[in-house]
């Protein structure tokens, strides 16, 4: 492998369209239920990170021009 092991020249697919792929243009929608369910999850996981990251990042900036205003 290479050093910083990011390889942004590999493509990757969104995880919404790869929900869609996987469960409804899968030929085995048995199969492909548990690899939907763990994309859906993945999914809603990050949507959670990425808003609780924003209002850590919200809070502090408030904080700052808080200080900064008294």
């Amino acid at each position: 492998g290479n050093a910083p092991f990011l390889h942004l020249d590999r493509k990757f697919m969104h995880l919404g369209f790869h929900i869609y792929d996987v469960g409804f243009q899968s030929p085995n929608v048995e199969a492909a239920r548990p690899l939907v369910y763990a994309t859906s999850l993945l999914l809603v996981l990050v949507i959670i990170l990425l808003n609780l990251l924003a209002i850590r990042v919200r809070n502090k900036l408030r904080e700052r021009y808080k200080a900064l205003e008294s």
